[in-house]
């Protein structure tokens, strides 16, 4: 395979202003990388668990030296909120723990003596893990599988979204500073030509992606003639909330809000089907109405007001949504609020919106954008029934007073993230991230990102063996 080496730019989205240019990784500098990364693996994982935590805890300082720095590039280069870039950057600091944490409960040496010998099992890196990151958070999310690959002692080829190669280039810099050698965490940059060539390199020992179904798939195809490799899927969703009964219209409608418009729509678990109770129908969609027409949507940096959407990440993301959101309405979705760009701002800012897609029959698809796609459901079970008529299962929840419909739910639905009575955007980093059916392949990240980071290998030890008293049947020496 051959494709063409050139330059490109990442843009703001919010002024499509050039804020970075660079050059698409070759061939040849591609196949250097992995040749640089095979070399210096072994000599990354002798330096020993130890010395790889405290490079760890120094690259941890460094983000929160240069926080807001950070934090500025992301929302710069992605155009979510400056607030919301800066949550991302806490991620990275809090992720520290919870990574050591794992690691020592489920790759930790275990040693058990067994008839006068020794079982050991210990935990190996895989070798070279090449991991795609994806723009909608392009610190946080690859630095999901980056922290645990290298504590591991693994060594990393990261090659981000080309949307947000800025962002990415700082981020590798402050683990370099950190004491982590240039060979051992590596960079390469462009389309999905180049993740291609990259993965399917004999060396890869793994491939670690956060990104849409579409490039899920088409990575398990290339690589259905190397098993060889280890494979983590984060495929994102098309993920349902239930409202059934509450105390407070007011927390349900800031539950719903959080789950479906932060980030502008751009998280893999937001929620894009909304399933409402008949019952309250009449109460919390009017509520629901109102605050979403009065959710700010503006520029990363304003201040006055401070906006809680910013802009999609660029023109095809705008394209794109649009295409979807009048296929539905084409079909007899009915607008409660519309979406529309807004030409002031800028040509990526679209208005936060709501259809009732009740009656029709809405395609099941993931619209990367600020829309919930409204439905109403008779009883409890017509409600799970709906929460599970997709092809994916990254996240659902409910919004209920009674432990009983939740817990009736929660047994019903399937889906990696089960939440009751919260948004479902976000993460415990104590806990695992990933999604069941067409949402990933069952490598959760978070806590059990380790368990596919290393692989157990069982050894027998005896130090004094000896050949017994008695040998086995057909045996004579």
């Amino acid at each position: 395979m051959n494709y063409t080496i050139n330059t490109f730019n990442s843009l703001n989205p919010a002024t499509e202003e050039i804020i970075w240019t660079g050059t698409v990784s070759g061939e040849s500098e591609i196949l250097e990388i992995v040749q640089l990364a095979k070399v210096s693996q072994p000599f990354w994982e002798a330096l020993g668990l130890g010395s790889r935590k405290e490079i760890i805890k120094r690259f941890a300082l460094l983000v929160e030296e240069h926080s807001e720095e950070a934090a500025t590039i992301i929302a710069e280069e992605n155009g979510k909120p400056l607030w919301e870039a800066r949550t991302e950057i806490n991620s990275l600091v809090n992720k520290v723990q919870a990574v050591f944490d794992a690691y020592d409960e489920r790759a930790k040496e275990k040693t058990k003596e067994v008839n006068g010998r020794t079982s050991v099992t210990r935990y190996r890196a895989h070798g070279i893990m090449a991991v795609l990151g994806p723009f909608n958070f392009p610190m946080s999310m690859p630095n999901s599988h980056i922290m645990p690959s290298l504590l591991a002692g693994n060594t990393v080829i990261f090659k981000p979204s080309e949307r947000v190669p800025k962002s990415a280039e700082y981020y590798v810099s402050l683990w370099h500073k950190a004491g982590v050698p240039a060979n051992v965490l590596q960079i390469v940059h462009g389309n999905e030509d180049v993740g291609d060539f990259l993965i399917r390199q004999p060396d890869v020992n793994g491939i670690l992606m956060i990104g849409s179904r579409h490039a899920g798939v088409a990575i398990q195809k290339k690589l259905a003639d190397a098993s060889d490799k280890i494979c983590a899927l984060e495929m994102g969703g098309n993920s349902p909330l239930v409202i059934w009964d509450y105390d407070d219209v007011r927390l349900a409608v800031h539950i719903a809000i959080q789950s479906a418009y932060i980030s502008s729509g751009q998280r893999c678990s937001a929620a894009r089907r909304l399933i409402v109770n008949q019952a309250v129908v009449s109460e919390f969609i009017p509520a629901l109405k109102i605050a979403v027409e009065r959710i700010v949507v503006g520029k990363q940096f304003d201040t006055e007001p401070i906006p809680f959407m910013g802009a999609l990440i660029d023109q095809n993301a705008v394209k794109r949504f649009f295409s979807d959101y009048f296929e539905l309405t084409s079909k007899g979705a009915k607008v409660i609020v519309p979406a529309d760009t807004i030409p002031s701002l800028g040509r990526n800012f679209i208005r936060p919106s709501i259809i009732d897609v009740t009656d029709i029959n809405a395609k099941d698809t993931e619209i990367f954008g600020p829309l919930l796609q409204l439905s109403t459901a008779r009883d409890l079970q017509q409600a799970i029934s709906d929460a599970n008529a997709t092809q994916f299962g990254l996240a659902a929840g409910i919004v209920t007073k009674s432990r009983e419909i939740y817990e009736q739910f929660y047994t019903n639905t399937k889906a990696g993230i089960i939440n009751w009575n919260q948004p479902l955007t976000g993460a415990m980093t104590t806990a695992p991230f990933g999604g069941a059916k067409a949402s990933g392949n069952y490598r959760p990240a978070g806590f059990l990102s380790v368990d596919y980071c290393s692989y157990p290998c069982a050894s027998i030890e005896d130090a004094a063996p000896s050949v017994p008293a008695k040998l086995l049947p057909g045996l004579n020496y």
